[in-house]
């Protein structure tokens, strides 16, 4: 029987399954993990500007920090281009969220999250052919639930790479900071106030693509 976090009987809206398989896994070298899309994605009722595809939400700008980060000479506006990117970067994706139901308004924040079912993460590194895995978080909850499918110990609050020795594998791991819109409500609040704030994430992003 498969464990669940975060149970609610009460917040059962918008139950869901992840509408995405991973990819490139085998044989990235970095790997993007994150928790789940908004429910919009798994039911099929996009918005005007979303792209039907990891981090594909209108509102999110990890698309957006990463061609700018990277230095992308091609547009990453569709989810092909944005997979062919990905294989040139020997860079692979999957979320850690198998099913989950959301709050009542069926937000897209991690608060909404509840009866979260984890996919088999440790199946998933085990899959791939490297011994050195870098692997970055879009956050720090996709972090924590990593922590719960792995049942490994790492800072949650350090934002600087820091490297664990799992199955024989040593994973280079890095808390990024969010691309959602409200990314920079963690932040001490001097910087928080500072215009070129946004350096911050640039800065990290472009660690992705330097292997």
């Amino acid at each position: 029987m498969q464990k669940v976090y975060r149970k609610s009987d009460i917040h059962t809206f918008c139950h869901y399954k992840h509408p995405y398989e991973p990819f490139n896994v085998v044989d990235a070298k970095t790997l993007i993990i994150g928790n789940t899309p908004p429910a919009r994605f798994a039911f099929k009722k996009l918005k005007e500007g979303d792209v039907d595809w990891y981090y594909g939400s209108r509102y999110n700008a990890f698309w957006s920090l990463l061609e700018q980060s990277c230095k992308s000479k091609k547009s990453l506006s569709t989810k092909e281009k944005r997979q062919n990117f990905f294989k040139e970067n020997s860079i692979g994706i999957f979320d850690t969220i198998e099913q989950c139901s959301r709050a009542e308004g069926c937000g897209a924040s991690d608060g909404d999250l509840y009866n979260i079912v984890l996919v088999d993460v440790l199946s998933l590194l085990e899959k791939n052919k490297h011994k050195k895995l870098r692997i970055f978080f879009s956050g720090r909850f996709v972090a924590e639930l990593f922590q719960k499918a792995t049942k490994t110990k790492f800072d949650l609050r350090s934002r600087e790479m820091q490297s664990i020795d799992l199955d024989n594998k040593t994973l280079e791991l890095t808390i990024l900071y969010s691309p959602s819109p409200s990314w920079a409500r963690g932040l001490r609040e001097e910087i928080r106030k500072t215009p070129n704030k946004n350096e911050l994430r640039l800065k990290q992003y472009s660690l992705i693509c330097k292997i």
